[in-house]
Order: C-alpha cells, then structure tokens, then sequence
C-alpha cells in the first residue's frame, strides 16, 4: 500500500512538495474559514472545532491527537509503509492548521458570514485533501478510515465516502451543539468540500471517447497518430443496410487535445459519422498506470 515505493529522489521531492503543498490550502480553509467561525464541516477537523470551544487547546493540536488512534490502526491496516504516505501530511496539516491561525490574529476575519465561510473553507478543503490524495498521503483523520472503505469498496469514490462520514460527524455535532443552523451550513460546506475533491481526483483521468465513421478513415487515423501522438484503432465493421465492409476508427483523447483530433476529423471528412462519449478512467500507455493504487 505504500505509494511511495520504487520511486526516485526527484519523484519522491514532488511528491512531498505536492502534499505540502495540498496541507497548506487545507490548513487556508480550517484556520481562516472554517474554525473562526466555529464551523464543523464533518470529519475530524470539524470535531476538533467544536472541542477547541470547550478546551484550552487549540484546533491543529487537537486535531493531532485525535488522528494517533486513527494512525495506530491505518498502521495495523496497511503496515509500516503506511506511515510514510501518511504520518507527513497528517502532522503537517495540524501544525500549518496552528500556524496560519497564530498569523492570522490581529486581522480581520475574511468573511463574517458563516455561509461564504463554510463555501470558501470546504472547497479549500476538499481542494487540499484531493492534492495530497494525489501526492500519495492522507490528512490523517476520516481519510484513513476512507482508505481503509476503499479496499473494500474501490468502486465507490472517494469524495462521495468521505462526504458520507462528514454527514455523520455533522449529525452527530448537531446534537452535541443544538444548532441546527450552523449544521445546515456545514452540511452545504460537505458537499461542496466532496464535489472539489472528486473534481482535483478525477478530473485529470477523464479523456474522450471517440468512435468515427469515415470513408477517409486511414487518412484520418494517419494525421491522428502523427500530430496528435495518440493511439488508433480501426476496427472492421459492415454497414447493416448496405452490406459494404468499412472501418471504424476508435481513439481516446485527453480533453486537452480533444479539440485537435475533432479538428482532423473535419478537415479530412467533414461528413464523418462520430460519436463522443465521456471516459471517466482509461488504463494503459499514456493514461493511468493499471497496478497504481485506485484514489
């Protein structure tokens, strides 16, 4: 389980830089957000809000202790490996959480309104767990046990787990707190902290789909692979009410280049039969490693 492993040192300093920085926009969103305004957005960072109202404590040495029970058994789960991926990002988002709330007193809140609050601070959030995510690591708290849910159910994303334990945190504040308002705010701030997770996860895999119909097919799949550098398949097919055989041209594009081959495909046969469906995930040479660990 450790994603750390096999890789270089240049690999390696990427990676940690990359969940630094996931830990510094997450801290942005608890410290200048989310905990000024006692805002519990589920999970727990949202937890150690609430009790750092109720305990001379403050929000990241909280959060930190909390996490040590969480830790111990993502150890238990995944071996010492774990550790590496984990215990960085986790101790540095706390320490960051304390950090950027000691520089921020003596200012101005950001915004007085708990919606925009919970608005701002939940993306920022969900923006940095999805960067350390990516990086490798976790934040520590409900993201293990998110990890751990993964194994077991690796069909069901991420952000859409961790959107249902933040539900259950925020339940469970509620009825500590008696106030339901603030709930309501933070369960708006969870899904939107879910849909940006899901978005920083996923969104890089995403590519196109494309299934063209052309009598210029070869053509077609000749200027693909040499100005587009992208793989082509012609499958062979035969027209259902002519009877002719013909080829039909597959190929996957990042959205990125997208618009590149749409453009070859007018420019050789502006009659062309395509369809473009979305691909949520493509396996194989210039898209995702088949043996990588599933976000």
């Amino acid at each position: 389980m450790n994603e750390l492993e096999g890789l270089n040192w240049k690999q390696l300093l990427l990676r940690l830089a990359g969940m630094t920085a996931g830990c510094v926009v997450y801290a942005i969103g608890v410290a200048l957000f989310l905990d000024p305004l006692t805002i519990a957005p589920g999970g727990l960072s949202g937890i150690s809000i609430v009790l750092a109202t109720l305990l001379p404590l403050e929000t990241g040495t909280i959060l930190l202790i909390l996490n040590i029970p969480l830790l111990i058994l993502g150890l238990v789960a995944f071996g010492r490996g774990f550790l590496l991926n984990t215990v960085y990002a986790t101790v540095l988002s706390s320490l960051m959480i304390n950090g950027v709330t000691q520089l921020a007193q003596g200012y101005p809140l950001v915004t007085e309104s708990p919606l925009l609050a919970a608005i701002a601070g939940c993306a920022c959030v969900g923006c940095g767990m999805g960067i350390v995510y990516r990086n490798g690591g976790t934040t520590g708290g409900t993201d293990i046990i998110v990890k751990i849910l993964r194994t077991k159910f690796p069909h069901i994303k991420t952000g859409s787990i961790t959107m249902a334990l933040d539900v259950a945190v925020i339940c469970l504040v509620t009825v500590v707190t008696q106030n339901l308002e603030i709930a309501l705010i933070a369960a708006i701030g969870v899904v939107i902290s879910g849909a940006v997770m899901n978005r920083v996860l996923y969104q890089a895999d995403e590519a196109i789909l494309l299934m063209v119909v052309s009598r210029d097919s070869r053509q077609i799949a000749r200027r693909i692979l040499s100005e587009a550098d992208l793989g082509v398949t012609l499958l062979p097919a035969t027209g259902a009410y002519t009877g002719n055989p013909q080829e039909v041209l597959m190929c996957v594009a990042h959205k990125r280049v997208y618009a590149r081959v749409r453009r070859i495909i007018r420019e050789e046969d502006n009659a062309a039969f395509t369809i473009i469906t979305s691909a949520s995930a493509v396996y194989g040479e210039g898209f995702k490693d088949p043996f990588a660990l599933e976000l």
